[in-house]
C-alpha cells in the first residue's frame, strides 16, 4: 500500500480543520455560557466554578433551587450549542414572585441578573425550544458581585 501523496494529505488536513462541528455538545454549551459571562466579569462579577448542564427535550421546563444572599448581585448565563434555540430564563422568590432585574438573549445564550431582596432559596426556571431539534444541550453558569 502506497502512502498518501503530500498534496492529498494536506488537502485532507485542511478539509477537517474547516469542517464545522458535526454535533453540539454540553462542553460547547458551557463555553457559550462563559462567553455570555465575559461582559459581567468586566463589571466585577466573580464566576463560580460549579455549573449545571445536560440535555433536555425541546420546550421542557427545568427547575433549579439556589441559595442567594441579600447584598449580593447575581448573574446567570444559560448557553446552548444547538442552533436556532429560543431561551426562557426566570428567577422567583419563595412566594413565587419574579425577582430578576435585567435579562439579555443572543443567538446561543441568555443571561439574567438578580438582586435578591432577602437571603433565601430562590427558584430558577428555564427552558430551551427549537423548531428543528428534539434534544438540546445546555449549561447554566453563574456569578456574583
Amino acid at each position: 500500500m502506497r502512502p498518501l501523496a503530500p498534496t492529498l494529505s494536506l488537502l485532507l488536513a485542511v478539509f477537517f480543520m474547516v469542517l464545522p462541528p458535526l454535533a453540539a455538545t454540553v462542553d460547547d454549551s458551557h463555553s457559550l455560557a462563559m462567553e455570555a459571562a465575559m461582559p459581567y466579569v468586566e463589571q466585577g462579577f466573580i464566576v463560580r466554578e460549579e455549573y449545571w448542564n445536560g440535555e433536555v427535550k425541546s420546550g421542557q421546563l427545568l427547575v433549579i433551587k439556589h441559595q442567594m444572599f441579600k447584598g449580593n448581585e447575581y448573574a446567570f448565563w444559560l448557553g446552548s450549542s444547538n442552533k436556532g434555540v429560543t431561551f426562557d430564563l426566570r428567577v422567583y422568590d419563595e412566594k413565587g414572585e419574579e425577582v430578576s432585574i435585567a435579562g439579555k438573549t443572543a443567538a446561543n445564550f441568555s443571561s439574567i441578573r438578580v438582586n435578591p431582596p432577602r437571603t433565601g432559596t430562590y427558584t430558577l426556571t428555564f427552558s430551551l425550544s427549537s423548531a428543528k431539534e428534539k434534544g438540546l444541550y445546555w449549561a447554566l453558569a453563574y456569578g456574583y458581585r
